[in-house]
């Protein structure tokens, strides 16, 4: 045990001492090296003998730790973290005991990982993704998310995660709107203090707790041209009006302990080196008590992407100083360490500054209980994860979320006794989960087919056709067992280089079971940089089955294939398409030498190998819904239309599937669309044409069974949606709250969007009555109490989604119409009626005046109480003085 000078132990190692003297004495120990450590984030599978193991493989040692690479990495003088691991609190116990035991001052290390909607590793519950659990506007579902997760993540040793999302989706195009909790400040700051209270819990030294990093910050969703990582520009009062607030709640009512700073420049400033917000509002303005980490690859754009900081040092220096903490695979590691420890023995940059640093990097760990409680029960994992009520949460999140647009003549509920019922579409038998989802093991999501196949009588036909893919020719990874290398290894060799340019020998050789990787998460290996490097996989191709159809590559940089030694697909350099197909027939048990090569040198996502196995005919899909009473079509996204990194320049529906869809209503039999999709889709031919439409957004694990009870009525829908959809992409910008003064037309029709804010629709109706307002006190704390009753008028239960709005008649700056301020989603049986209560305040009332101050102004306001930001069903005006 460390000791002081007198043989004591040391304070820091105390667990009654206070935290503050317990880091100030750490610090005091620590040399610069110690502490340029901790200021640095390790990848996981460096340490192991195989990448991303199965869980239970791990637990019988199918997976080895390279102790000669841990010593040789760690050594003694420790890291700060540890991310991309995938092991079991086994795996974590035992590199955790190397760094209590065996570095000098025994600093215990963080294990981090993804776990937006569930902890981004196979075999974990896969719950509705955020856009989804924003439709429930059930801040209760979401800390119950929040809980379990943090407790599946917890029990595997793991102690804190990259989210949640809080950006405002605002800019429909982006492809990480699925991430986040829609557009609108109140709602998506009440989902956030859910969230963040869910999983930190009461304590953080707890094993049921992790340490929550709300990302992206700051004001990451708007980027120009909807493309991501992109510079945003917006005032200062917009920005601190809306954007600020949901990261606010989220530190300073939910408790939030790290952030993650964002990739996106604000009005030419590079978040990643911006004082005024990492250190100005962070720290001094919120007391956020952790630290700040690096988006990956934050810190280095400001020399490649940004061009504000002229060299690598440069770059590290100003994100330091700034108050970014922790770097994420920005440089490699020698790099970045030496660079930090060279400037401060040149006096470039303060030691207090990386103090500061390491302070907050220690403090997590303290608040954590590492220094007493560094392991985690190895068995723990068993009773926790994947444990029957997180299975129930995701279902109840599931069908909560579920939004009905439309259901003209009652087409919907559908009776289970129908004869011949069609399920027709790309998304019928895909489960569609969404962006960091890991790969799914040792169970089965549940499928809109197969829901639909469950619930119906014995007697019903249900038939299935996909049509088309959600893109044309659309691609699947081609699984493992495909491929033998030259050794007869399961896998293709693939030799990963440091350059950009395959030259040299490969800094590692290992072998690839599949080719599908998404590299802005992670990265190969830590002596892989995070850009410019290069890969090439060698094998052989042997199909298990016949494939007529295609082969491809999914890609966003550079890639290209042999196929038999010819080159089959060019997306090599600059002007080039890494994705490609060539059209294949492809006998079951024959060889076919492949050849892939990759080069990382844009910010892509995929790099994927796959195939289809034949091609899809939207004629006999619309002969299957001839012949059928009902034709359900599951239509929407795919990993290729929407993601981090996947952005698009139009909102309908991708690929043929309009298409489809025409068709399927051309034959005259009643269609029910089903949307399974990760942002607005611009679809007035469809709102127009089609009776029943239902948003599904993706639903998590069973979200089939959850849209199963939606279409045949033993659950009655509530969803709304947290974001507008507009009509075309030319409205945009078309959230609900925008400011007065525009016109409202434009040449080829109305500014109005085709389903607002807030919409949805429901099974029975709900009718509205008796407002009133009291305004209980005035200036300048005023009090207004709003009460007003609520009916279900219609023969079945249901769930109403009551919105209160608030809008300042006349004010000094500029202003929305109205701005939801309050919400509450309550349960009535037929003929049931309740009062709801809500009580406003200086916040909700409040403006950022032309001094930048936040004030009520005296003056009228108009209340608006509703179902939806459109469809206001009561409203009254009072003064405040």
């Amino acid at each position: 045990m460390t000791s002081d000078s007198q043989g004591q132990p040391a304070v820091y190692r105390n667990p009654d001492a206070p935290a503050e003297e317990r880091i100030g004495d750490l610090l005091g120990r620590m040399t610069l090296k110690e502490k340029v450590r901790q200021l640095d984030q390790y990848f996981g599978a460096t340490f192991m003998s195989a990448t991303h193991p199965r869980m239970d493989t791990v637990m019988a040692d199918g997976a080895k730790i390279l102790w000669d690479k841990v010593m040789e990495v760690i050594g003694e003088d420790g890291v700060g973290c540890i991310h991309d691991l995938y092991g079991t609190a086994k795996v974590n116990n035992q590199l955790q005991q190397y760094a209590v035991e065996q570095t000098r001052l025994g600093i215990p290390m963080l294990f981090s990982e993804e776990a937006l909607h569930g902890l981004c590793r196979p075999g974990c519950t896969v719950f509705p993704h955020a856009i989804s659990t924003a439709s429930t506007w059930n801040p209760e579902v979401a800390e119950a998310i929040g809980r379990a997760i943090a407790a599946e993540t917890r029990s595997l040793g793991i102690h804190e995660s990259f989210g949640p999302v809080l950006d405002l989706a605002r800019e429909p195009r982006w492809g990480r709107v699925e991430e986040t909790y829609g557009e609108d400040t109140y709602l998506a700051g009440r989902m956030a203090v859910a969230m963040v209270r869910g999983l930190q819990g009461e304590t953080l030294a707890s094993d049921r707790s992790i340490v929550a990093e709300p990302k992206h910050f700051a004001v990451h969703g708007v980027p120009e041209s909807g493309l991501n990582q992109s510079a945003t520009s917006l005032g200062v009062r917009e920005i601190e009006t809306y954007y600020m607030p949901v990261f606010e709640d989220a530190f300073v009512e939910g408790g939030a302990v790290n952030a993650m700073c964002s990739y996106n420049s604000i009005d030419g400033v590079p978040c990643a080196s911006d004082e005024s917000l990492l250190t100005g509002v962070l720290r001094n303005r919120w007391s956020m008590p952790g630290f700040v980490r690096s988006d990956l690859g934050a810190i280095s754009r400001l020399q490649r992407s940004h061009f504000t900081a002229g060299s690598g040092k440069e770059a590290i220096r100003q994100a330091l100083e700034a108050g970014c903490d922790m770097q994420y695979y920005d440089y490699p590691h020698e790099i970045y360490q030496n660079a930090v420890i060279e400037m401060v023995g040149s006096g470039d940059l303060d030691e207090e500054v990386v103090d500061r640093a390491v302070a907050r990097v220690l403090r997590v760990k303290f608040m954590l209980g590492l220094f007493e409680r560094p392991y985690t029960d190895p068995e723990l994992y068993r009773s926790v994860v994947r444990r029957p009520e997180h299975g129930e949460l995701a279902l109840q999140a599931a069908r909560e979320s579920i939004v009905l647009l439309r259901n003209e003549r009652e087409t919907l509920p559908l009776g289970k006794a129908l004869s011949r019922i069609a399920v027709i579409g790309p998304s019928a038998d895909t489960p569609r989960l969404g962006d960091y989802t890991p790969a799914v093991e040792g169970f089965e999501p549940v499928t809109l087919l197969q829901g639909i196949r469950d619930k119906v009588s014995p007697r019903t036909n249900v038939s299935f056709a996909r049509g088309t893919g959600v893109l044309p020719d659309e691609l699947e990874a081609i699984p493992a067992g495909s491929f033998v290398d030259a050794y007869g290894r399961d896998g293709l060799r693939g030799e990963y280089f440091d350059n950009p340019d395959l030259s040299g020998e490969p800094v590692m050789t290992r072998t690839d079971r599949s080719i599908d990787f998404n590299w802005v998460v992670a990265k190969p290996d830590q002596r892989i940089p995070s850009f410019q490097f290069s890969v090439r996989w060698t094998g052989k191709l042997v199909p298990k089955r016949p494939v007529s159809g295609y082969l491809g590559t999914v890609c966003s940089d550079s890639m290209r294939l042999w196929l038999n030694g010819e080159l089959a697909i060019d997306g090599w350099g600059q002007g080039k398409d890494g994705s490609g197909l060539v059209p294949v027939e492809l006998k079951a048990g024959q060889s076919y030498e492949i050849r892939l090569e990759y080069r990382k040198d844009t910010s892509g996502v995929s790099a994927m190998l796959g195939w289809s196995h034949e091609s899809e005919s939207i004629r006999e899909a619309a002969e299957l819904a001839r012949r059928a009473d009902v034709a359900i079509v599951a239509l929407g996204d795919s990993r290729r239309t929407c993601g981090e990194g996947v952005d698009r320049s139009e909102l309908t529906l991708p690929g043929r599937q309009l298409e489809l869809l025409r068709a399927v209503y051309e034959t005259g039999t009643p269609v029910v669309l089903v949307l399974q999709n990760g942002r607005p889709i611009a679809m007035e031919w469809e709102a127009e044409h089609i009776p029943a439409i239902l948003e599904a957004w993706y639903p998590g694990e069973r979200g089939g069974e959850a849209i199963a009870d939606v279409l045949f009525g033993d659950c009655n829908p509530a969803g709304r949606l947290p974001v507008t959809f507009p009509r075309s992409v030319g409205q945009l910008p078309v959230y609900y709250n925008r400011r007065r003064g525009g016109a409202v037309h434009y040449v080829e029709g109305e500014h109005r969007p085709l389903y607002a804010f807030g919409h949805g629709l429901s099974y029975t109706t709900f009718r509205y009555e008796r407002l009133e307002v009291d305004v209980a006190s005035g200036l300048p704390d005023p009090e207004i109490r709003i009460s007003f009753e609520v009916a279900n008028a219609g023969a079945r239960a249901g769930d109403e989604v009551v919105q209160l709005y608030v809008g300042d008649l006349a004010a000094s700056i500029a202003l929305p119409e109205k701005n939801l301020r309050k919400f509450a989603r309550i349960r009535l049986d037929p003929g049931e009626s309740k009062t709801v209560r809500f009580a406003l305040g200086f916040k909700d009332l409040r403006l950022l005046d032309r001094n930048l101050q936040w004030t009520v102004e005296p003056g009228l306001f108009r209340v608006s109480v509703g179902p939806s930001s459109d469809r206001i069903a009561l409203s009254a005006e009072f003064a405040v003085t």
